[in-house]
């Protein structure tokens, strides 16, 4: 994938520290109640900065002195702070890699600072954004600090990714445009409050963060693509937006169009045929392809713009995590308002012919989104060449025993894709040469 920059959150992410912030909070609630502030404007505290302003705003207090409470608790905390195992060996991948790297917290500048100076690992980041680098109201979950962090790189929203342990870190990430990682693992460090919020990708620990970055920054994205001048250009914008541009594989499967020169002119690997092999062969050339340039994820994606690549992210999500080994998007269990009941009848006969013969049942074996391991992308062997290719790879996936699951997508049908893809005779040809193929 297109990575250019990573934002880490800092406590609770990259590093700990013993006294939990809910101690923290008790500790700046007793001093304030001393100062002489009445208990009820103070609450819970949470959260604790932005209460401070507005205690300051009701009762004239200057901010600094309430604020200078907080910071001296924060930074007392900061000084036993500790690294999380393989924080350093995460970042020192992402350098050599010519990665930038960014923090964003809510602490004070002189506690983080404390922080990375403390363990070391200060010189590692491109910019640091602390809760006094931005207005009040831009602060995590809103999107100005990771914003600020972006300016600073001068990298585009949809070329990063947002590492944190919150929910207001994901908030942030999605606001501001980035990608996000949610570490679960970590307890010491996490604020006192939960945000339940859905991230694009999760993991346990830095250990699983750094094998998921490997994987994601070694993707590759097989496009098969017969006559389809008209939608390969709107395919690859979209593609390039979290793709480089040598991670994505178009084969030109003996189009009769302007589909080689519209892929050329993009700067993508364009694999040619010189005769039409159907989607069997086209795939079957790319996924090789892909395995030989030492991809660790491989992606399909249609050429006729039928996919979202919001849903190609998804789809990629349980096998970049390493749940899976092959992960299907199913339009039957996502959104299916646009698919014709006819195009529904059709894929559900095939799905129970292909379930026979896989001894597995897809609810959406015909979809052409998937995205496959190393592994078991080597596993594979097409020889199929034409729609059979669907129903050919879940069985084959299943045969060598690759954990395969579904994951919901949209299906988007036009005009133009409704001419393509399987059909009432296809399906009686893809059964019989599933069936020939099994007897032989």
């Amino acid at each position: 994938m297109d990575i250019r920059a990573v934002i880490f959150d800092l406590d609770g992410t990259l590093v700990g520290a013993p006294t939990p912030f809910s101690e923290i909070k008790e500790r700046l609630k007793k001093r304030l109640l001393e100062i002489g502030i009445a208990e009820e404007l103070l609450g819970d505290l949470t959260p604790m900065y932005e209460t401070l302003l507005k205690v300051s705003e009701k009762t004239g207090i200057d901010f600094e002195r309430l604020h200078s409470v907080q910071v001296e608790l924060e930074t007392e905390r900061m000084r036993e702070s500790f690294l999380f195992d393989d924080a350093r060996e995460v970042l020192e991948y992402l350098k050599g890699k010519g990665i930038k790297l960014a923090l964003v917290t809510r602490s004070s500048r002189k506690a983080a600072l404390l922080a990375l100076e403390k363990n070391g690992i200060t010189n590692y980041f491109d910019s640091i954004v602390a809760r006094e680098d931005v207005k009040p109201e831009d602060l995590k979950p809103n999107p100005g600090q990771i914003q600020k962090a972006l300016s600073d790189l001068n990298v585009p929203p949809e070329k990063a990714i947002v590492v944190g342990d919150h929910g207001y870190d994901v908030l942030a990430a999605r606001s501001a445009g980035t990608l996000s990682v949610l570490v679960t693992g970590h307890d010491s460090g996490r604020m006192s409050f939960s945000v339940e919020v859905e991230p694009d990708f999760e993991v346990l620990d830095l250990k699983e963060l750094k094998k998921l970055l490997e994987r994601l920054l070694s993707t590759y994205v097989v496009v098969p693509a017969y006559n389809e001048e008209k939608t390969l250009p709107a395919v690859l914008n979209d593609l390039l937006r979290y793709f480089r541009r040598e991670e994505i594989v178009v084969v030109n499967d003996g189009s009769r169009d302007r589909t080689r020169e519209i892929a050329e002119s993009y700067g993508v690997h364009v694999l040619n045929h010189l005769v039409n092999r159907g989607l069997g062969g086209a795939l079957g050339t790319g996924l090789a392809f892909a395995v030989r340039k030492g991809a660790e994820l491989i992606l399909t994606f249609d050429a006729d713009g039928q996919h979202l690549v919001s849903d190609a992210l998804r789809v990629m999500r349980p096998v970049a995590e390493g749940k899976a080994d092959f992960a299907v998007g199913s339009r039957l269990k996502g959104d299916t308002s646009e698919m014709p009941l006819v195009k529904k009848f059709g894929n559900f006969v095939l799905d129970v012919i292909t379930a026979i013969f896989a001894r597995k049942y897809v609810s959406d074996s015909q979809s052409g989104l998937r995205c496959f391991n190393r592994e078991c992308a080597s596993k594979i062997r097409i020889t199929c060449d034409r729609y059979a290719v669907s129903s050919e790879i879940i069985i084959e996936a299943s045969k060598h025993g690759c954990r395969i699951v579904e994951v919901p997508i949209k299906a988007v049908y036009t005009e133009y894709s409704m001419k393509k893809g399987t059909n009432v005779m296809e399906g009686v040809k893809i059964a019989l040469n599933l069936l020939f193929d099994k007897l032989r």
